[in-house]
């Protein structure tokens, strides 16, 4: 229930509502606000720099730095470091018309895009963090669950306290899913998803991601720091937006092209990032 915001649009702020707090909402209602709010700034290109910073089970760390590239049905992570990942890209596009959204990884030691089709592949570790594939770029099945509204409560974040809506999302009768429950936490007033929980089907916590850090963008709130947790793995991932900007001009389709991904130059987008 909570992928849009780990895919690498969770860079993208929300915005800062008026009145609608105040009124008296529905789950599905607020969690259509946070959809809409989340939306608003993929309506246009933007460009930015993201790190991963990764603490496994053995208390060993690992990190990644990623340039990102995004626009309305499109969202493209680029390797920037370690160098022995440096050019692998991470494209996704969408679901359109009820299919599900695409999958790109390219390797820049094969030269050739590949599409993640299966589950095993949707499914696996993104660059070794405690997200999968799926996570970052599939889409939630909303239809599939029955949301309700359990409460609202204060949300501590550093110095900040928020206050936030407390949502149960429940699997419908037959629905085949590996998170037949999950529960999050949704800022009253810019409609940010602050945490989440994930439970299996044995009724134990699998994952969480919570929001650690708040900035603005544009004048909207959003985050700058965001933890995800598998629980079950002991793995976590700190994700840091290091910075996000506007293009000068519109990220043209064709830097989205699966085969086209081989001669995408990150000089091209990021020539001011000292790599």
């Amino acid at each position: 229930m909570y992928k849009k915001t780990i895919q690498w649009t969770m860079a993208a702020a929300m915005i800062l509502l008026t009145g609608l707090a105040a009124m008296a909402l529905t789950a599905d209602e607020i969690l259509d606000q946070m959809e809409i709010e989340g939306d608003k700034l993929a309506e246009g290109s933007m460009v930015g720099t993201m790190r991963f910073d990764i603490t496994y089970r053995d208390g060993t760390t690992g990190g990644n730095l990623f340039g990102m590239l995004s626009k309305p049905d499109y969202a493209l992570l680029y390797f920037m470091e370690p160098a022995d990942v440096r050019n692998t890209i991470f494209l996704t596009h969408e679901a359109k018309d009820g299919e599900e959204a695409r999958l790109f990884l390219y390797l820049p030691l094969l030269g050739i895009p590949k599409e993640l089709v299966s589950d095993e592949e949707r499914s696996g570790s993104f660059a070794g963090s405690s997200m999968s594939y799926d996570d970052l770029g599939g889409e939630d099945d909303r239809e599939d669950y029955v949301a309700t509204l359990l409460r609202e409560e204060d949300f501590v974040i550093g110095e900040e306290t928020r206050t936030a809506y407390v949502i149960e999302s429940i699997a419908k009768e037959g629905i085949d899913t590996e998170t037949p429950r999950s529960i999050i936490w949704v800022d009253t007033e810019a409609f940010l998803m602050l945490k989440a929980e994930s439970y299996n089907d044995l009724g134990n916590l699998s994952d969480t991601i919570e929001v650690v850090a708040l900035t603005e963008f544009e004048g909207m709130l959003t985050f700058s720091e965001m933890l995800s947790t598998d629980v079950l793995e002991e793995l976590s991932t700190l994700i840091t937006v290091i910075d996000r900007h506007r293009p000068d001009d519109e990220i043209p389709d064709e830097v989205f092209d699966p085969e086209n991904l081989m001669g995408l130059n990150w000089e091209d987008w990021w020539e001011n990032w000292d790599i």
